[in-house]
């Protein structure tokens, strides 16, 4: 079904209505029960390269002052990095998996960090961070990519 639409100074635009009304069954209400799993991961990448781009710039602007931040500002940039390539590619059972151990890696950078009490005023504040980043990680990333991915992969 052709619709024509009259746009400035007498020029018309036919919009085919079959085609634009088949990109709006394309959202993400109306994934396949197939697509749907990855939906998932999408959400859950999406939401972490939100969180860790901030806190690697927060992590790197610290280290300038504080040599012990280097370790964790670098492991979140790789943490925010591999999280957008996730975004792009979430059908890589690769990607997902390497987004796992990057995330791991993450965590294990900051828990060094605490755990080597370099620093003296602070050791209180970085526990409460390596807390709430290895919870959020463990029930909002770590859990949901990994049952989805074995479900997904699963022979």
């Amino acid at each position: 079904m052709m619709d024509h639409l009259q746009c400035g100074k007498g020029r018309e635009l036919k919009i085919d209505m079959i085609v634009s009304n088949d990109a709006k069954q394309k959202g993400v209400s109306k994934l396949s029960t197939e697509e749907r799993p990855f939906g998932n991961i999408v959400n859950c990448a999406m939401f972490w390269s939100a969180m860790t781009g901030p806190w690697a710039g927060v992590q790197a602007a610290a280290s300038q002052e504080e040599t012990q931040f280097i370790l964790p500002a670098v492991c979140t940039l790789i943490f925010f990095f591999s999280s957008l390539l996730l975004v792009v590619s979430p059908d890589s059972r690769f990607l997902s998996q390497l987004w796992i151990i990057v995330g791991l890696v993450w965590l294990a950078s900051g828990w060094f960090t605490f755990l080597s009490q370099n620093f003296t005023d602070k050791s209180e504040v970085w526990m409460n961070i390596c807390l709430t980043q290895t919870l959020a990680f463990a029930f909002t990333a770590a859990l949901p990519v990994l049952i989805t991915d074995l479900t997904l992969h699963s022979d």
